[in-house]
């Protein structure tokens, strides 16, 4: 699974079991819009989901949001197809696209963790839970 695109750049992607992920982070502008665009007409064919993640995108450009909108509705693209991740998804979904929200974890100790406030007393949690 080859990532695309520098850590820090706004657009970046990787192929995985016949999907394209594409990761996306603020700024999301017109330029951003545009290299989705791109990877989405050079793509559509030859994977059966593309995923959008827009968990890192807090406001994105509205002329970036049209553009996106714009070529989701009219470009002959599978809305179907084209899954977001994120709440900012709902901005930029049109009708026929999925949006995926990440449900918050309570956390449940269980000694593992780097700063576990058991103080790493894992066997004492384990014998705790049999009895």
């Amino acid at each position: 699974m080859e990532e695309h695109g520098t850590p820090d750049s706004p657009v970046t992607h990787r192929f995985s079991h016949d999907n394209l992920h594409i990761s996306l982070q603020d700024p999301f502008g017109p330029s951003q819009a545009d290299a989705v665009i791109a990877l989405l007409y050079g793509n559509q064919h030859a994977c059966k989901r593309i995923f959008i993640d827009v968990r890192r995108v807090s406001r994105p450009h509205p002329t970036a949001v049209d553009a996106l909108k714009n070529s989701l509705l009219l470009g002959g693209l599978s809305t179907e197809q084209i899954i977001f991740k994120g709440k900012t998804g709902f901005d930029l979904a049109v009708n026929g696209n999925r949006v995926l929200i990440e449900e918050k974890r309570s956390h449940v100790c269980k000694g593992n963790c780097a700063n576990c406030k058991c103080g790493g007393h894992k066997h004492a949690h384990a014998q705790a839970r049999e009895h």
